[in-house]
């Protein structure tokens, strides 16, 4: 959906790409766009209405969720570390509680219903737009210089 659309079709995305969504970290803007897309199937899959391929389909794209969002999370707390990021353990943090909400979204799935499954497409949505639109900013220039600086 595009910023501000209040009722989107079920066949459009939640979240559309865009520029201001990128780093400049190549590795790091690509696995946000997976989990962009992540994030896009999981909605889609809601849409699907009651029934058990919606729920199939919602279990498969949070497994996958899960274990993505795991090795994304690992590469940019790596690349945090190694420029000596000043706000690593508040950043870790943020990732420690993303990664308890959605496995315990996972854990309590088999009670899913609809209405919240779209409240935690909507979280993600929130969440995802407000860490790569912003948080995930704030390193970058520490990386960028680590990299600059150590470049052979």
């Amino acid at each position: 959906m595009k910023i501000g659309t209040k009722n989107p079709p079920e066949n459009e995305n939640l979240i559309v790409w865009e520029e201001r969504f990128v780093i400049g970290i190549p590795i790091i803007d690509d696995e946000h766009k997976r989990l962009v897309r992540l994030c896009n199937e999981l909605y889609k899959a809601v849409m699907l209405g009651e029934n058990s391929a919606r729920k199939d389909t919602v279990r498969e794209t949070l497994k996958e969720c899960v274990d993505y969002v795991k090795t994304h999370f690992a590469h940019e707390e790596k690349l945090m570390q190694v420029c000596g990021y000043k706000d690593f353990d508040m950043h870790k943090k943020e990732h420690v509680e993303f990664t308890k909400m959605v496995l315990g979204k996972c854990q309590k799935f088999e009670k899913e219903t609809f209405y919240s499954s779209m409240e935690f497409v909507k979280f993600l949505y929130q969440w995802i737009l407000s860490h790569i639109a912003h948080t995930d900013r704030l390193y970058v220039d520490d990386l960028k210089a680590y990299l600059k600086k150590n470049k052979k």
